[in-house]
C-alpha cells in the first residue's frame, strides 16, 4: 500500500527564513514519525533567495503539491498569501485538508470526501 503523500504548508515570507525552515522541518519530522511521505517545500532554499522571488518559490511549490494526497496547514498559515492560495487550491481539488492547532498534531478537516 502506497503512503499517503502530504504537503506542509505555512507562513514563509514574514518570518526569519531559519524560524520558517525550521517550523517546517519540525513538522516535516512529526508527519514522518506517523507514516507520510512528506514534502516539504523549504527544500526548495528559501534561505536563499538570490534574486528569486515569491511568484517562483509559488510555482515550485505548487507543482510540488499537485502531486500530493494531503495537504497539512501549520498555526499561522491565513497569514500568509502564498498558504491561502495552497489552502484554496487543495480545497478546490478535493484534497483532504489538515490542520495544526495548539496541542495536536493532526486535526483533519475534511471539506470534501477523504
Amino acid at each position: 500500500m502506497r503512503r499517503k503523500k502530504i504537503y506542509i504548508s505555512g507562513q514563509i515570507s514574514g518570518l526569519e527564513p531559519e524560524d520558517a525552515v525550521s517550523n517546517f522541518n519540525e513538522m516535516e519530522k512529526l508527519l514522518r514519525a506517523q507514516g507520510y511521505s512528506v514534502v516539504n517545500p523549504t527544500r526548495l532554499g528559501i534561505e536563499d533567495v538570490s534574486g528569486k522571488g515569491w511568484d517562483y518559490y509559488m510555482k515550485k511549490g505548487i507543482k510540488l503539491l499537485m502531486d500530493c494526497d494531503a495537504v497539512y496547514m501549520l498555526i499561522g498559515w491565513s497569514n500568509s498569501r502564498g498558504a491561502n492560495i495552497e489552502w484554496q487550491l487543495a480545497y478546490d481539488l478535493g484534497m483532504t485538508i489538515y490542520t495544526q492547532a495548539d496541542g495536536d498534531l493532526l486535526k483533519k478537516k475534511e471539506m470534501l470526501n477523504d
